[in-house]
């Protein structure tokens, strides 16, 4: 069949071709495949290009000493039909174990994994398919000239590879879907390597088998496209979009019926099924909008980054009667799917705009007394370019007078390095010098993985939340902001951290530390949240007294006590606490005011008695006191775990868990 020059001149070059574009096909379903389980993120994307290029390099050198030794076409097409069978094998296998193994492994180590274990071997294949193919047209036209040949092989593989990339994204991922694509580029590979196999005679029981296998396999593959995130029952569309997986379900939250928009194994938005009111608000961080009200309350024109289920808008439409409301959504299907499933009406008054949102902003012409950021619903995928200074203050370029800028994140509050919220707090205080944060849960909590809401107001002008207006105002969220404020200046040192910048914005990594802090958190004491606390109270300078850290670190205790305790005294000579104060019997806790080990240890030891299931046997009154003063007799003293000798930032986490358990279990029942 490849005897004859004029066939082989052309029908290598077509076959290189085809399985150029399987390859890239491939990789770029690769990680599409990934991203519900391990989130579109830089990991993913590296451990698929890493694999694929591990695969075809590998498959180069054991495709050309395979050649050299048998330069036979049975052999070249009998590899593309092993690449076709391998592909649906290990599609059909990693269908089935990709959300144990997802679950199993970390958002770094896993997409790596997975990757080889689905795509290693079917690219390892195709990679010795251009040796080959070199080797058999050097036989079949040896006047062409080895390096000829060569550079064709490359040039038609080179292009196919580049077809296949621009079909994936452009045609056959919105038009077809990811599970269907890769079954078809399975089954077309099983087609390249089968029939010209029969064409040249090839008629053993395993070429036959093989044929049969494959249509098995792509059977199975078809009827079983792996199990979905939700229960089967309760979904009522399913599709792949753009840019990600989109699921819509039904269910419950809070007891009431809901249904839900699940963007890969993000919960992106929902509505409840039994209200019509467009301000009903399923999760609690979307309410978080209406903070315009005591920010900029007369809103002509509001921009939301995010259309989601669309549920911000509707409430804005139904809030301001008069406003423009703008959406900046990159997903062309979401309006459609939120019309039809989400409560979304027509309106002369929303303007929908599918285009990135940062596109947006900067080809934009209008400005907004109110963007809403809604862009990073998951903690798997934070968009980079939505966390930088540049975006900041593009948005706030785009902001009137007196406009106001709102987002939220999902991370916490630890002060741990690194820390991804720490790092965008920073970051937008650099554009948002009159910046306001809410954590959505609890602002006390610095080991809860939570929404936190962002705020920065284009004005000098302050707006104190433990005041009216703010405190009576009509609706509870805003009446009650107080309690959720996150005191920033006060209670956190921030000059550690970096800014993010279009330039460096390591979004990934930092959301990756994040996640596998919030999973592998002590249950009790946190010896690495001490030692990160210690070196923030030591960024104070010298808390002795007459010192200008002495007031600092005031301040730090005042405001961190003040979330833990309703009854605070800040004496001359001290800093004390009740807690538990339904006990009558009382034990005092001390720590000396200018040592920053011992400081941090009964900061997070009040934290974590506060929130412990455990109580302690006895009312406690946690108390900082100056050297001059001390506490009294009776006090359980805190002093620095690692011994007076060792200077505090020398003091292990180890050593702060050891002494903090030891001072719990002289407190406990």
């Amino acid at each position: 069949m490849l005897q004859s020059p004029r066939l082989s001149r052309f029908l290598l070059p077509i076959i290189v071709f085809l399985t150029g574009a399987c390859v890239l096909i491939v990789e770029v379903l690769a990680v599409r495949v990934f991203s519900p389980y391990y989130g579109n993120t830089i990991y993913t994307v590296s451990s698929v290009i890493t694999v694929i290029l591990l695969a075809l390099s590998i498959g180069y050198y054991a495709g050309g000493i395979a050649a050299d030794r048998n330069p036979s076409p049975v052999r070249f097409f009998g590899l593309i039909l092993a690449s076709g069978i391998a592909l649906l094998i290990l599609l059909l296998i990693g269908t089935l174990t990709l959300p144990a193994v997802s679950s199993a492994l970390s958002i770094e180590v896993g997409p790596l994994v997975s990757a080889a274990m689905m795509f290693l071997l079917p690219a390892l294949l195709l990679g010795m398919v251009s040796p080959y193919a070199i080797k058999l047209q050097s036989l079949a036209a040896p006047e062409q000239g080895v390096g000829s040949v060569s550079g064709t092989i490359f040039f038609w593989s080179t292009l196919g590879s580049i077809t296949g990339s621009l079909l994936a994204g452009f045609v056959l991922i919105p038009l077809v879907g990811v599970d269907r694509v890769l079954i078809a580029v399975g089954v077309g590979l099983v087609l390249i390597g089968f029939v010209p196999l029969v064409a040249l005679g090839a008629r053993g029981r395993g070429l036959w088998t093989s044929g049969v296998a494959a249509v098995a396999l792509a059977t199975a593959a078809t009827l079983y496209p792996g199990p979905p995130l939700v229960d089967a029952a309760t979904i009522v569309h399913r599709s792949d979009g753009v840019y990600q997986q989109i699921t819509i379900y039904e269910g419950s939250y809070l007891g009431r019926p809901a249904r839900f928009l699940l963007l890969d194994r993000s919960e992106s938005g929902a509505m409840f099924l039994d209200s019509t009111d467009p301000s009903d608000l399923v999760y609690d961080y979307t309410k978080y909008y209406s903070l315009y009200k005591i920010f900029t309350p007369q809103v002509r024109n509001a921009l939301v980054l995010g259309g989601g289920a669309y549920s911000i808008p509707k409430a804005l439409l139904h809030e301001l009667p008069d406003a423009i409301v703008d959406v900046a959504e990159i997903e062309p299907s979401f309006l459609e799917l939120a019309k039809r499933y989400f409560g979304a009406a027509e309106s002369p008054r929303l303007r929908n705009f599918v285009e990135d949102g940062r596109r947006f902003l900067r080809d934009s012409d209008t400005d907004y007394d109110l963007i809403f950021g809604d862009v990073y619903y998951s903690y798997f995928s934070v968009p980079p370019q939505f966390t930088t200074q540049e975006f900041f203050a593009l948005a706030r370029s785009r902001l009137r007078p007196e406009g106001v800028f709102i987002a939220n994140m999902i991370g916490d509050l630890s002060r741990r390095q690194p820390s991804l919220i720490m790092t965008e707090i920073r970051t937008f205080q650099t554009v948002f010098p009159n910046s306001y944060f809410f954590a959505v849960e609890s602002a006390e909590r610095t080991d809860q993985l939570q929404n936190i809401t962002l705020v920065g107001f284009n004005s000098d002008r302050r707006v104190d939340v433990t005041r009216p207006p703010v405190t009576t105002h009509t609706q509870e969220l805003i009446r009650y902001l107080r309690y959720k404020a996150v005191d920033v200046p006060r209670r956190f040192e921030l000059s550690s951290y970096p800014v993010l910048t279009d330039n460096f914005s390591p979004v990934e990594y930092l959301t990756a530390r994040v996640i596998r802090r919030a999973f592998d958190a002590p249950t009790d004491v946190d010896g690495d949240e001490m030692r990160a606390v210690a070196d923030q109270v030591r960024r104070y300078g010298s808390a002795q007294v007459g010192t200008p850290g002495r007031q600092k670190v005031r301040d730090f205790l005042a405001a961190e006590l003040a979330g833990l305790s309703a009854e605070v005294l800040v004496a001359e000579q001290s800093i004390s606490a009740g807690l538990f104060l339904s006990e009558e019997k009382r034990t005092v806790v001390a720590a000396p005011l200018d040592d920053a080990a011992a400081v941090a240890l009964l900061v997070e030891l009040a934290r974590t008695l506060i929130f412990a299931t455990v109580p302690p046997a006895t009312g406690i009154d946690v108390m900082f006191f100056d050297r001059g003063s001390g506490p009294p007799a009776s006090a359980v003293l805190v002093e620095r775990p690692c011994g007076a000798e060792v200077q505090p930032e020398d003091c292990s986490p180890a050593q702060f868990t050891a002494a903090a358990r030891s001072i719990l279990t002289r407190l406990r029942p």
